[in-house]
């Protein structure tokens, strides 16, 4: 099974000419990027990198970020991601856990560890600048990677070799150290080659941060021999005009983008009909914004149901968009799906459980963590705790996870349902549900809602008596809170139980 690395020199042979990674100023033949890739894995050598080492990132997107991890993949490196948002004693921690022996930032991250750093490290971590930040005094990988030859590195690869390790994103308790090998990134990724179609003419827009999962996008689309377009921030207006006169095919964006990316289409009253897959998925999408993206954009809508650990479980193709609402998809290339219930036992379409996946490219391990990798794994079979049921066709519907549920009364509330519910009145712009304690119940309703319009809002009677009509009563919110948003981790998923339970989001309450 050939590894990531392996892919880049592979096209670099079959397409050297074609275009392999473009910026705001750059374009990169795959010829070039495999010669820089290698550069880059040289001067990892001379850093001291040895074959089984870990090196973390924390910056923002870049060209030099993915020849980074391809570089490190030709090492048989493991290659540590950091979210870029984290701060202080946080990124401190995840360093330390990670055994990482050098971390690279850029401008944008250098001020997180510029009061951590001394001589240079920080903890046991030698900090370099990925690119040339001015002023710095950090030596640069990229200054590193010019003065060296561009010839393959002389290692061999190692598909079992510990390559991918990315942090899980904490919204159910300290953040884990998901670690795939070279051959389970590998399969991962050409999974979703296959089961969504990517080809060599795709030029994808890589807009989620790469410290995350979806990453595996951008590695689909080179792994075909397309080309990835790479962009550091969100910006609507930006990211309408890159889609139109960069002619690009693909991109990932989640919920929250594609309803600001909406907003402007819809504004300029233009949409780019070049595009023929937009992917989404981390957060439940509202059958609203499913709608006017359809509207806007054409058939080219694809959802996903997976995790940082599993990879891509299910996938909802244009095709069953507007026949199967509320639904993740089929199991995906290479995946099965089984909905269980808390014996273990497999149940029947139609019946509420918890759902476990199995795919060649999930993750092998929680680093230096076997008890958890025990409960989340059993022989090649992953849970994250979702709750769902499967139809008779053999779609996925995720019901809620097993934390969010509430318990009222002896009844199980699945906050999604109610979710939806308030998510179709006019004046919801946003909305969540979590279970707070209560007396008599041993949990109650509340919803918190952004409204439509932040100077008219909509009363509580008003959304209980909308609710009431269309959901069983026990199900309605009793209480509601009004806010100008909702506390989101960079993956787009509500942070109910760290947050929102606590009151430490409220930005205004009624």
């Amino acid at each position: 099974m050939f590894t990531i690395g392996e892919s880049l020199k592979l096209w670099a042979v079959k397409g050297p000419d074609a275009l392999c990674l473009a910026d705001e100023t750059r374009r990169l033949t795959y010829a070039q990027v495999n010669a820089r890739s290698n550069r880059t894995a040289a001067a990892l050598l001379e850093l001291g990198v040895r074959p089984g080492d870990a090196i973390a990132v924390c910056a923002r997107n870049s060209i030099e970020y993915l020849e980074l991890l391809h570089a490190a993949s030709k090492l048989n490196v493991r290659f540590v991601t950091l979210n870029f948002w984290l701060r202080g004693a946080e990124l401190r921690r995840l360093v330390a856990h990670s055994d990482a022996g050098w971390l690279f930032v850029d401008d944008a991250t250098l001020p997180i560890v510029a009061d951590d750093l001394d001589a240079g490290r920080l903890g046991d971590a030698r900090v370099l600048a990925l690119r040339d930040v001015a002023g710095s005094g950090l030596p640069s990988l990229v200054a590193l990677s010019a003065a060296m030859e561009p010839a393959e590195p002389d290692v061999r690869p190692d598909p079992d070799a510990p390559f991918w390790m990315m942090y899980t994103s904490g919204t159910t308790g300290n953040a884990k150290g998901v670690v795939r090998s070279q051959y389970r990134t590998s399969v991962c990724t050409l999974y979703g080659v296959v089961g969504f179609g990517f080809r060599r003419e795709d030029r994808f827009l890589a807009l989620a941060p790469f410290f995350h999962g979806v990453t595996f996008y951008a590695l689909m689309c080179l792994m075909a021999g397309g080309a990835v377009f790479v962009r550091p921030s969100f910006d609507a207006a930006a990211v309408l005009s890159a889609l139109q006169e960069d002619d690009l095919t693909c991109s990932f964006m989640v919920p929250t983008m594609l309803g600001m990316l909406n907003e402007r289409a819809e504004v300029t009253g233009a949409a780019p009909r070049g595009v023929r897959m937009l992917f989404t998925g981390g957060a439940s999408m509202r059958t609203r914004l499913k709608e006017r993206t359809l509207a806007n954009f054409g058939p080219v809508l694809y959802e996903f149901y997976g995790s940082t650990e599993s990879g891509y479980i299910t996938g909802l193709h244009p095709r069953d968009q507007r026949r199967k609402d509320r639904c993740c998809g089929q199991p995906a290339f290479g995946s099965q799906v089984e909905i269980r219930d808390e014996q273990g036992r497999v149940l029947p379409p139609g019946e509420v459980g918890e759902v476990f996946s199995k795919c060649a490219g999930r993750f092998d391990e929680y680093y230096k963590d076997p008890e958890r990798t025990a409960q989340a794994l059993q022989g090649e079979w992953f849970t994250a705790g979702d709750l769902g049921v499967v139809d008779e066709e053999g779609f996925v519907y995720i019901v809620d996870r097993k934390t969010d549920m509430i318990i009222s009364g002896g009844e199980n509330i699945y906050p999604r349902e109610i979710e939806d519910c308030l998510a179709g009145h006019p004046e919801v712009r946003d909305c969540a549900v979590i279970g707070v304690p209560d007396d008599l119940w041993g949990e109650s309703v509340q919803a918190w809602i952004v409204p439509t319009d932040a100077e008219r809002r909509p009363s509580a009677e008003e959304l209980r008596a909308y609710c009431a009509a269309r959901i069983a009563g026990f199900k309605c919110p009793r209480t509601f809170v009004f806010v100008d948003d909702l506390p989101r981790n960079a993956s787009g998923k509500i942070l109910r139980k760290e947050r929102m339970s606590t009151g430490r989001w409220w930005i205004r309450r009624g």
